[in-house]
């Protein structure tokens, strides 16, 4: 049994050797080579990185807001209540909410008629017909 068992455990061994052949690592070097040459459609990665570096080094200089200065941005935006997409303002928006509000509860209700038993018939058998058909 130990020896089946060390049989097995070499053949492994031996297979792992066969899979890294020669030929196998020249297939990587090969695709390692096209990799690093990058494709036609896009810059070297140098000028990628130097183009990164730039960017970086302008969005530092611009300054940035202290915590105390984005409290009070903030709180300031609260008080005006200032919707950027709404260019109406608050009591525009408050009175055309108003106004939507009066005009839908003077609709009458779509489903009252399905909360009676004439209705629920009615409903019924509409759908009964659609069904046989």
């Amino acid at each position: 049994m130990n020896k089946l068992l060390v049989a097995l455990i070499v053949g492994a061994f031996a297979t792992v050797s066969a899979a890294q052949s020669p030929a196998t690592k020249q297939k990587q070097a090969d695709v390692s080579a096209t990799t690093q040459a990058g494709s036609g459609s896009s810059a070297s990665t140098a000028a990628t990185a130097a183009e990164q570096k730039a960017n970086t080094a302008v969005s530092k200089e611009t300054a940035k807001m202290s915590k105390s200065e984005k409290a009070k941005f903030a709180k300031d935006a609260m008080k005006t209540g200032n919707n950027p997409n709404n260019d109406s303002g608050v009591a525009a928006t408050a009175a055309q909410q108003k106004a939507n509000t009066a005009e839908s509860k003077g609709m009458a209700k779509a489903n009252v008629p399905l909360k009676t038993k004439e209705g629920q018939k009615v409903l019924s058998k509409d759908l009964q017909q659609k069904a046989s058909q």
